[in-house]
């Protein structure tokens, strides 16, 4: 069976056309012609209500960390190794979820699942809870599965809103670099399924799809002769066609700001002529607010700032701030696409010239359009997204923590501002990066997303490859990676830049943006950076290098010098 399935997708067998389609949309259900009546078995597409049953029954308790070692206990046969709830829920990982299952007692897990509108006669086995379930005991509705998860995604969880956040970002990395990545888009929540086959062939399989969007529209595909990773590639293969969107978002843009300090103080000066209002009343000009979980300010120049750190930053628009269980802070500012535009070459590129600014500003735009990066903002300020300092000041960081003030860029005037937007409305690059080293890269290669294509660099040939060395010792790898580093290996699947870290009990495999995210925690920024080309043992460590700088992915911003010194400046980019 296995090998067919795999030959189904390498001659492309499987299509948008053999693929069958319920989409919810305003609370209205729309059933394909030719669909299966009554519930149906949807393999994996339970997890998330499993996750919902744990956090009942264990209220207050972080997500397990588990070690996934493949076998007969997962899908995936060589193991995703360790990983947490996120990850698990990104790669469907079988054995991380059946020992979720079984650490919940039956009672309460059927209860969860039937609160979801499953129908099941039984208790369910750890197996049949996860969707391994041959008997199809456990079944569905697909348009009350479609409410459910729309209901995932506007309706928190009590107990266990935190665990709700980390299942929305499991599902959003499902769509960008997990079993759903085949969908090409980021403006969605996605999951895939396998499920026994739903015309009973014996030892058959249907896969499954769904996705939902930022206005909790929803789609729910079926391939009834294939996997959940078909059935994700026969409906992007369907969505081919449809209209691409408009290069500018929403007349709002919502950015999380000072993503990466976690702040526990906030506070807010206006900055404008006049009272702002607010959830608190009016805030008088130069006046200053400090904020807490719950409290709104309307439109206005607000100096926002990070007392403990003494960091500012100047953006217009309206902010709102809400609170985190661990007692930190998450502040949301609400601006103009022009605003947005703006902050971000104010920090990617202040000094660059005139056209390379307008290439920018117009890839920012195409960036916006392909969607929110985050469950509650299009995007933040920090690198995941785009640098963005608003109105600034722009800072350096000479360390993780230590923000250094370098004054306020220029703003883009309005010629240059149409100019960003007509290149916009053009084909062309969405991601940048600070330094191609000549070799610029797909974002398959970085990502996993499935683009393949590589923009040529009009700056840059292999003369200028900007090469690096960094020495990563024992010590600060085994505090990165939270355990004993035995081998570092760089290794290409499927086309796709891995990083295998050998820890004592199991082996994780890392893309860039999380090898870079976790070094960075413990080292800088720039501890790696650029996807490597090589790592070797060296004494006390491991010597790791690679060219260029940033992920080397789209628009080269190669003619700003200022990433020279990695460790005096902030991170390069992966978006």
């Amino acid at each position: 069976m296995a090998c067919l399935l795999a030959c189904v997708a390498l001659t492309g067998w499987v299509s948008a056309a053999d693929l069958l389609v319920w989409r919810l949309a305003e609370g209205r259900v729309e059933a394909p012609a030719g669909a299966p009546r009554g519930p149906l078995s949807v393999g994996s597409l339970q997890k998330p209500f499993l996750v919902r049953a744990w956090a009942s029954a264990h209220p207050g308790r972080e997500a397990p960390r588990q070690v996934c070692r493949g076998g007969d206990a997962c899908w995936y046969r060589p193991g995703h190794g360790e990983l947490g709830l996120v990850e698990a829920l990104a790669q469907s990982c079988n054995s991380y979820f059946r020992e979720l299952a079984a650490a919940v007692p039956g009672p309460e897990l059927a209860s969860a699942l039937r609160d979801a509108g499953f129908r099941l006669d039984a208790t369910p086995s750890p197996s049949e809870a996860i969707g391994l379930d041959p008997s199809q005991r456990v079944t569905i509705e697909p348009g009350r599965l479609l409410a459910a998860y729309a209901t995932l995604l506007r309706e928190p969880w009590s107990p266990g809103e935190q665990l709700r956040g980390q299942v929305l970002a499991g599902l959003r990395a499902a769509a960008s670099r997990g079993t759903a990545s085949a969908l090409r888009d980021r403006n969605v929540w996605a999951k895939t399924g396998t499920s026994a086959a739903v015309d009973g062939r014996p030892l058959g399989t249907s896969g499954w799809v769904v996705t939902v969007d930022d206005a909790g529209r929803a789609r729910l595909g079926l391939l009834a002769h294939g996997t959940g990773r078909e059935a994700a590639r026969a409906l992007a293969a369907g969505a081919a066609s449809a209209a691409s969107p408009g290069p500018l978002p929403a007349s709002a843009v919502t950015v999380q700001l000072f993503s990466l300090l976690e702040p526990r103080g906030l506070a807010a000066r206006n900055l404008s002529p006049a009272p702002v209002a607010g959830s608190h009343g009016f805030t008088g000009p130069g006046a200053t607010r400090a904020l807490s979980a719950g409290d709104r300010l309307h439109d206005g120049l607000w100096e926002v700032s990070v007392p403990a750190r003494k960091l500012t930053r100047i953006v217009r628009g309206s902010l709102a701030c809400s609170g985190r269980r661990d007692g930190t802070l998450r502040l949301v500012a609400s601006v103009s696409p022009r605003e947005y535009v703006d902050g971000v070459i104010a920090a990617e590129l202040p000094d660059g010239s005139r056209a390379l600014r307008e290439a920018l500003g117009a890839a920012a735009l195409r960036f916006l359009a392909v969607g929110p990066r985050h469950a509650g903002a299009h995007v933040c300020d920090s690198t995941h997204c785009a640098y963005f300092v608003g109105r600034g000041p722009r800072v350096a960081w000479p360390d993780p923590v230590t923000p250094v003030e370098r004054g306020a860029p220029a703003p883009v005037d309005e010629a240059l501002w149409r100019e960003i937007v007509d290149d916009a409305a053009r084909p062309g690059p969405r991601q940048w990066t600070s330094h191609c080293g000549g070799a610029p890269l797909s974002a398959h290669f970085v990502w996993g997303t499935g683009d393949r294509s590589v923009a040529r660099c009009p700056l840059h040939g292999s003369g200028e490859s900007r090469p690096w060395t960094r020495l990563l010792s024992d010590a600060d790898l085994a505090r990165a990676f939270g355990g004993a580093v035995r081998d570092l290996e760089i290794v290409e699947r499927d086309g796709v830049w891995n990083l295998d870290v050998a820890l004592p009990d199991a082996t994780r495999s890392l893309l860039y943006d999380d090898a870079h995210r976790l070094l960075a925690r413990v080292l800088d920024w720039g501890a790696l950076p650029s996807p490597a080309t090589s790592v070797a043992r060296a004494g006390g460590g491991f010597r790791v290098t690679g060219f260029g700088l940033g992920h080397r992915v789209g628009l080269c911003l190669g003619e700003e010098r200022r990433y020279a010194n990695i460790a005096g400046s902030w991170p390069p980019r992966h978006p």
